[in-house]
């Protein structure tokens, strides 16, 4: 890249100096009086009057004086009173009419020119004049130029051009650029060289780390036989010991160090309030967790304290606040389902707030006779006959691949928050009333559904 930059800037100074050369061609050349002669003409031709085109001609080319000539060489209209109605007599100015040829040559001027009734040259003075024929070939254009202005102007070196001063401003910023990204490209490599070598001290620390970890994972190994020869209290325990090391560690340090900071007499009392109200809500979290904690062991250890009652199906739903869905309405009085009210409603908030906590915005509670999903994965076992119970939301979905582990005992999902005892005791609880819980989730939401057995009319289901 910096060689292409500086190649373009290369052809930038190139462009310029041949601009310049072709700018400022020493006055003189035949390419010039031709090219006067033929602008002058067009202004002739484009004009209204020839007296008017003779006079835009030389204010425009900035010569001495310019004459049109008729096919007899007699002047038709100059910018010189003392020219009009003169003849041509030099011969090859004669030569030159007759043939239609571009004629130029320095001679004594047979007649005085006066410019604006002053006599510029008088009779004997020597200009460049210039003839060319017009481009219908009726007139030709007659331009007489002092021969002296001529030889010093052509002695005089040419001006610096505006183009060539752009053209060399472009060069240098092509240079620059080139310059820029050759620092840029150095600086880069020298990085890449450093970061190599970060990068082979952090493979020595990652395999130092993953020997650390293999030693842990066997002696987490031994731990857990060495556990499952214990009593129950005593794995109950060492399970809690292990939820403090990963879960409560968080906001019982945010507790501890909003206390201490609370020391600091130099606070205000927005941040005082502000520490307040987060040990507050951290505190709550820590006994949100110690609550999961002990209600799982106190299933586990006793069992989950239920009475199932056969209830109306609409009694039930109003009593979890879920929504009747489809046509389950029509037949709904007929439908009896036997369950633990509360038992139900704790799992279908435990499954809303599971909801709410990995990002879903909208939450929907509902229940119907009918199957409404196609279960991805299915808990326990379902009911010949069921009312099913769902709870859907708009989050992110579960991983596919966790979702087998998803109701295990301490499985999280990556770095999600909580215990991973939410969907685990919800399961507990499920089994417990003699249902399946199911899951379908994909990037557009997660469906949980509970089938919990029931009763149509005086049949009383199997599974009931």
């Amino acid at each position: 890249m910096s060689a292409l930059t500086w190649a373009l800037a290369g052809a930038c100074l190139i462009a310029a100096i041949v601009h310049q050369n072709a700018a400022t061609a020493p006055i003189g050349e035949g390419e010039v009086f031709v090219g006067d002669a033929a602008e002058a003409i067009a202004l002739i031709e484009d004009s209204r009057t020839p007296d008017e085109g003779v006079r835009r001609a030389r204010n425009d080319l900035a010569v001495e004086a310019v004459s049109l000539v008729a096919p007899d060489g007699a002047v038709v209209t100059s910018t010189s009173e003392t020219l009009d109605g003169k003849s041509v007599a030099n011969p090859l100015f004669t030569f030159g009419l007759e043939d239609g040829r571009f004629t130029a040559m320095a001679s004594p001027s047979t007649y005085a020119i006066e410019i604006d009734g002053v006599e510029e040259w008088p009779a004997g003075s020597i200009l460049y004049e210039v003839l060319a024929p017009s481009s219908d070939g009726e007139s030709a254009v007659l331009l007489h130029y002092d021969l002296a202005e001529l030889l010093s102007r052509r002695a005089q070196p040419g001006e610096i051009q505006s183009l060539t001063i752009q053209i060399l401003a472009l060069g240098g910023v092509f240079a620059l650029l080139g310059t820029a990204v050759f620092l840029g490209h150095t600086r880069a490599a020298r990085r890449h060289r450093e970061l190599a070598i970060e990068s082979e001290v952090l493979r020595e620390q990652s395999r130092k780390l993953e020997r650390a970890n293999a030693e842990l994972a066997e002696a987490r190994q031994r731990a857990e036989n060495a556990l499952a020869l214990s009593e129950e209290k005593m794995r109950i325990r060492s399970e809690f010991v292990l939820m403090i090391n990963h879960e409560l560690r968080t906001p019982l340090t945010s507790v501890v160090t909003g206390a201490e900071l609370m020391r600091d007499t130099t606070l205000n009392e927005d941040d005082r309030q502000d520490l307040i109200d987060s040990m507050v809500a951290h505190g709550k979290r820590l006994n949100e967790i110690i609550d999961q904690i002990l209600a799982v062991a106190r299933i586990e250890n006793r069992g989950l304290g239920y009475e199932l009652v056969k209830i109306p199906l609409l009694e039930a739903c109003d009593s979890v606040g879920a929504t009747i869905e489809g046509d389950t309405r029509d037949y709904a009085d007929r439908l009896l389902v036997r369950t633990d009210v509360k038992t139900l409603a704790l799992i279908l908030a435990s499954l809303s707030d599971n909801a709410r906590t990995h990002g879903a915005q909208e939450v929907v509670v509902g229940c119907s006779g009918k199957e409404a999903i196609q279960p991805m994965i299915e808990i326990g076992d379902r009911p010949r006959e069921a009312v099913y119970f769902t709870v859907g939301d708009d989050g992110p979905g579960i991983d596919p691949e966790f979702l087998p582990r998803a109701f295990e005992k301490f499985e999280k999902n990556s770095f999600s928050s909580g215990t991973g005892l939410g969907l685990y005791m919800v399961q507990l609880m499920v089994v417990a009333l003699g249902g399946s819980v199911a899951v379908e989730t994909s990037p557009a939401g997660t469906t949980f559904q509970i089938a919990i057995p029931a009763r149509v009319g005086d049949r009383v289901m199997e599974s009931v």
